[in-house]
């Protein structure tokens, strides 16, 4: 689940009023549509704009993005247990499986006594049978097994993580992450206590978890920058421009700026001037963007104190 979701705020332009602006600023004709406008000039221009707006929104990337496009991601872990299943050894075929409802091949983990350590779905055959993506160390018989998903999808808008920010919040810690590759094998593969930390590591486009969870009630967190810079006429995030009434998520005089020194660059004019208050602009924005803390004149006082003498009762604590 993501939380803060785009919102068209008043006073808002839309691409076609964003781009009429910049061109009428430099004396330039209006145009009454630019999306699927067949026009040379039509066309060059909404190349811009996707320039523009591709490149303001990397700008922050130094401090961790644009605070309008910093979101926080929510996922609830999942798991089955309490099935059983008959496995050969040898063989990555576990028959007669209680039921498979809920398991997705590729995404879930199965463990169980006459299984190897790590072994996954690879495949979900039947209401009674799964591939694994290894074989069987042992055979047995209504050998009791537990399913749990190991990777989780990272929403669709997701451009990188904010660090720091990946929590366990029933347990209240970190997760700890993200492994390399290296980290990641040593546990899965090597002969090493996992421990009750949760550890992460992204891969193929997945946020995959470690140690497998046996449980669906566990709720984790992450915050990221999403990369909708722009948004539709009814507030659906987007990362390009697809209609004359899109709005801008960003800031629009920062977009009309940027918009009229790449005309005149793309025309071969000078456009000094417009790149200087364009990136005079850029400046503030980027120092103000989310706000700033205040810097202590006392050399020794620090960030959050969350628990220290200062904030303990004199009598009474922990009752």
């Amino acid at each position: 689940m993501v939380t803060a979701p785009p919102i068209v705020q008043a006073n808002k332009l839309t691409l076609l009023g964003l781009i009429n602006q910049a061109t009428g600023e430099l004396g330039l004709p209006q145009y009454t549509q630019i999306v699927n406008n067949t026009d040379s000039q039509a066309v060059q221009l909404l190349a811009l704009a996707k320039r523009e707006g591709k490149e303001f929104f990397n700008m922050a990337n130094r401090i961790g993005g644009w605070e309008e496009l910093r979101k926080q991601y929510i996922f609830q872990t999942s798991a089955i247990t309490g099935l059983t299943g008959n496995t050969t050894v040898g063989s990555a075929v576990v028959t007669n499986i209680s039921s498979t409802a809920g398991i997705v091949a590729g995404r879930w983990a199965v463990s169980g006594t006459t299984l190897a350590y790590g072994t996954r779905v690879l495949s979900v055959d039947s209401s009674t049978q799964i591939t694994m993506d290894s074989v069987a160390v042992e055979t047995g018989t209504a050998v009791d097994l537990s399913f749990g998903q190991d990777a989780y999808t990272i929403p669709s808008d997701f451009a990188y993580f904010i660090q720091q920010t990946y929590w366990d919040r029933n347990f209240r810690w970190q997760l700890l992450g993200p492994l390399s590759a290296q980290e990641w094998q040593v546990i899965k593969s090597g002969i090493s206590p996992t421990g009750p930390r949760r550890r992460f590591r992204v891969m193929g486009g997945y946020f995959w978890i470690d140690p497998t969870p046996t449980d669906s009630t566990s709720n984790e967190v992450f915050e990221y920058y999403s990369n909708s810079w722009c948004q539709s006429s009814t507030g659906t995030a987007q990362s390009t421009w697809a209609a004359d009434g899109d709005y801008y998520t960003l800031d629009d005089d920062a977009f009309i700026l940027g918009l009229k020194w790449r005309i005149l660059a793309a025309k071969k004019l000078d456009y000094g001037q417009e790149k200087q208050d364009y990136d005079m602009l850029c400046q503030r924005l980027v120092s103000r963007n989310g706000g700033n803390r205040d810097i202590p004149i006392n050399a020794q006082a620090s960030g959050m104190h969350l628990i220290n003498n200062a904030n303990i009762p004199d009598t009474g604590f922990g009752s």
